[in-house]
């Protein structure tokens, strides 16, 4: 009996390729898209390539045949402008949710989103975000849809989570000066899990699915700073950043990106997403997902990962 093939974009990103890990431990076979095959990553029994981009059409559909699922992480988080967000986030979404709709049998579709969709108005990353949303659901008559909001996601192999590290590591940790602010964290290989789980759902839900770590209440920056104190055996402080700093911070970060035509993701349209002060998942979990790894448990694997890439010095 064949195997189902999932159709997996964003496979060769942070979140991608521990998926790629679980999705053929759990018995399926990857066809994945890439811009660049990565080398060392030639064909397997169990993971195809097909070489192509969001807005290709031809790629798409040989992606598309034959597929029971689609799981959808490829995405933009860092843009220099507005309209860029827009295209991958928004319309390249709704086009591969168009042709997922225009197959003979329409796979389950699964839809990588951040809780971020949930505040369109804080920024464009978010507002783009949910964009993907409501393109993705325009198809709902026909194809079975399934949305994904996860938290701030962590582990090895993310670059972006490693400045706090770097921070905590010399004894303090800047964080934006909000009043009872608290976010939901989740390691990579529970974002891995709660896929493998949203693509064994028995009836696909109407709503989007929030989950996290499972941490109930979620975590303020004292609880972040002390869990990556206890990684990197230091115990930092917390220093509040006024918004105003902020600001100064995302203005300059604004006018380097375009100096260098290099975006990062600190800039200006991303302070109002650090100030507001609820990131906590609705739910947590959800029917299939159960969370293995909690803050502690995670940030010492996150740092052991750091320290043997030579990019943390504990």
């Amino acid at each position: 009996m064949a195997l189902p093939i999932v159709a997996l974009t964003g496979a060769t990103g942070f979140i991608g390729r521990r998926l790629t890990l679980a999705l053929v431990e759990e018995g399926y076979l990857v066809r994945a898209l890439a811009r660049r095959i990565p080398p060392g990553t030639e064909a397997t029994d169990t993971v195809t390539w097909v070489k192509g981009s969001l807005t290709d059409d031809h790629a798409l559909r040989k992606l598309l045949a034959g597929a029971a699922a689609v799981v959808h992480c490829a995405g933009c988080v860092k843009a220099l402008d507005r309209e860029t967000f827009y295209e991958v986030n928004g319309a390249a979404t709704r086009r591969l949710a168009e042709l997922a709709a225009a197959q003979p049998t329409p796979p389950r579709f699964v839809l990588m989103s951040s809780l971020a969709a949930r505040e369109p108005r804080l920024s464009a990353y978010a507002a783009s975000k949910r964009a993907g949303v409501q393109a993705v659901n325009a198809f709902r008559d026909r194809l079975p849809v399934v949305i994904l909001r996860p938290p701030a996601v962590y582990g090895p192999g993310d670059t972006e989570t490693l400045r706090i590290f770097q921070m905590a590591a010399h004894g303090f940790i800047a964080a934006p000066a909000v009043a009872r602010a608290r976010a939901s964290l989740v390691h990579v290989q529970d974002v891995a899990r709660a896929v493998v789980a949203a693509l064994a759902l028995p009836q696909p839900p109407e709503t989007p699915i929030e989950f996290d770590d499972g941490t109930p209440g979620a975590y303020s920056w004292s609880d972040i700073a002390a869990a990556a104190g206890a990684a990197l055996r230091t115990t930092p402080k917390v220093v509040p950043v006024p918004a105003a700093l902020l600001y100064v911070a995302g203005a300059l970060a604004t006018v380097q990106a375009w100096l260098t035509r290099r975006p990062g993701v600190m800039s200006w349209g991303k302070v109002p997403e650090l100030l507001h002060p609820d990131w906590v998942s609705a739910t947590g979990t959800f029917p299939g997902y159960k969370p293995l790894w909690n803050i502690e448990k995670g940030f010492k694997d996150t740092v052991t990962w750091y320290t043997s890439q030579g990019l943390l010095t504990t």
